[in-house]
């Protein structure tokens, strides 16, 4: 698997339809780098599945990591700080999107230029490529369970993944 980022202005386009999908902030970014993620296949189209970083609710009153569950896998590294795994950052399947193969932006860490940062991509590519049966899984789970309107309490968080798949259509077609 790779990562990319995704067109501004197409997260943009999107947002206007659903304000689930993760905004680029690209008026805020402390850093000039753009969120990234990775592409799964669903329903024909390139679903990208943004990345995040760790929050405090990613963890256990004791501070231990919480596990995954079905709309967030916890990406969590081999290496151990003290012997406690340490969480690197999280997949969000409940803001994955379609995008079109012009919208989406190829990151090559290898180009990367903070060593630090460039660390921490590799750190989080080597948990997706040995997690990515789990996390089709996992993505193939949601997609479904929202198509179905299954009546579980993640669901209502979840983006409208039929409209936007629509918008997606449409906006291909410009």
């Amino acid at each position: 698997m790779k990562l990319y980022s995704v067109n501004d202005n197409y997260i943009n386009y999107l947002r206007k339809f659903d304000t689930k999908v993760y905004d680029n902030k690209e008026n805020n970014r402390k850093v000039m780098r753009k969120y990234l993620g990775i592409v799964l296949k669903i329903n024909e189209l390139n679903y990208y599945m943004p990345m995040s970083s760790p929050k405090k609710s990613d963890y256990n009153s004791d501070n231990s990591i919480r596990k995954s569950i079905i709309p967030i896998i916890r990406v969590i590294s081999d290496e151990e700080v003290n012997h406690i795994p340490v969480l690197k950052g999280t997949l969000r399947i409940s803001n994955m999107i379609p995008v079109p193969d012009s919208e989406l932006i190829l990151y090559e860490p290898k180009y990367e230029k903070n060593e630090n940062y460039k660390i921490l991509v590799e750190k989080e590519l080597e948990f997706i490529e040995k997690n990515e049966q789990m996390i089709q899984k996992y993505a193939s789970i949601i997609y479904n369970q929202k198509i179905k309107n299954y009546n579980v309490s993640y669901i209502k968080n979840v983006v409208d993944f039929k409209l936007l798949e629509k918008k997606c259509r449409e906006y291909k077609m410009k």
